[in-house]
């Protein structure tokens, strides 16, 4: 593995950190939306957020090589 291979790795990673923080919290707004009775479409927008994130991340672990072929 090269050094830039090394550093795309560890930008992807970071991304993926950074990815999957912001939809858990999204998922979590929606909820505590949902429980203080906030307008629906806040709570599907917060949602929506949240789907949009999980599929960046998703995105983003298709470009990690498998751990397997780490080593």
């Amino acid at each position: 593995m090269t050094a830039a291979n090394t550093i795309d790795l560890a930008h992807v990673r970071s991304q993926l950190t950074i990815c999957s923080r912001n939809a858990e919290k999204a998922f979590e707004r929606a909820f505590d939306l949902q429980q203080a009775g906030a307008p629906a479409e806040r709570v599907d927008a917060a949602l929506a957020e949240s789907a949009r994130l999980q599929e960046a991340v998703r995105k983003l672990r298709e470009q990690l090589p498998d751990a397997s072929l780490l080593h």
